[in-house]
């Protein structure tokens, strides 16, 4: 049975005096590249404040079993079914799990050329149908920027009418065909925005999904004190900031809004 985590509520000063009373550590961290520009930020805030290290190696989700099954690592940082999966196969310390971060897909152009407007189905149905190519990731990977942008075609029951036209290529691959101008359109998590593009804007919320980002303790890695308070302390307070600015929503923003709009409804 699927099981809902919510975002711990960490004292950052519980926190601190907690992971400080043992000696200095390294928490060795497996994540994808999705969150990597907010927990590295989160992460050195932590270093600061505890002043044990923290140290990440960066893999794309198709990568992260074989890391895990060559390496050994403390903490992973992971999407909703990828940690599901870890889960079940014992890999995490039971109760470990934090929410983190969710992230949407946005469209984007080359970097000076024309924006189309997409802040509507209709107007995105316009222009897809209008673009001479497009690119996405492999939409067979589930709870990824290609799936979510598959599946909005499929809503707007396009999809067959444009697997011709479109590329099936990696973040930096299919970043570059948008930023040479090789592929007019391309759809790409909005926190992995490549350079030389322009965001046009967000799939419109109708069509939007979310891949759902969470960070977990290893079972085969240390599982010091310094370990638990980092994996927290990406899901605390002070860490919000650091999620948004890099473009993620904050666990904490969604489910508190989640949790009003079902109060609503009850009433």
């Amino acid at each position: 049975m699927r099981l809902f985590f919510r975002p711990i509520a960490v004292s950052v000063l519980t926190l601190i005096v907690s992971s400080t009373l043992v000696s200095a550590a390294e928490v060795r961290v497996l994540s994808v590249g999705s969150t990597q520009i907010a927990a590295k930020a989160i992460a050195t805030e932590f270093e600061k404040q505890t002043g044990h290290k923290v140290t990440f190696t960066i893999r794309p989700p198709f990568d992260i079993d074989k890391e895990l099954a060559e390496k050994t690592f403390d903490a992973v940082i992971l999407s909703v079914p990828a940690m599901d999966n870890h889960d079940e196969a014992g890999d995490l310390v039971p109760m470990s799990r934090v929410a983190l971060a969710r992230v949407g897909v946005g469209v984007v152009v080359k970097e000076g050329g024309p924006v189309p407007d997409v802040s509507a189905p209709k107007k995105l149905k316009a222009a897809v149908l209008a673009a001479r190519s497009l690119t996405h990731t492999d939409p067979a990977v589930p709870n990824t920027s290609g799936a979510i942008a598959a599946a909005a075609f499929a809503k707007l029951g396009i999809l067959d009418e444009i697997k011709e036209k479109t590329r099936h290529a990696a973040l930096a691959v299919g970043g570059e065909l948008v930023a040479k101008g090789e592929v007019e359109l391309g759809f790409f998590n909005l926190s992995e925005i490549p350079k030389g593009v322009t965001v046009a804007g967000a799939l419109p919320a109708p069509l939007q999904g979310y891949t759902v980002y969470e960070a977990a303790v290893l079972s085969k890695g240390s599982t010091t004190e310094a370990v638990t308070a980092f994996v927290k302390y990406l899901a605390s307070a002070p860490a919000a900031a650091h999620w948004s600015g890099a473009k993620l929503e904050p666990a904490e923003t969604y489910t508190r809004t989640r949790a009003s709009s079902e109060f609503q409804h009850d009433l």
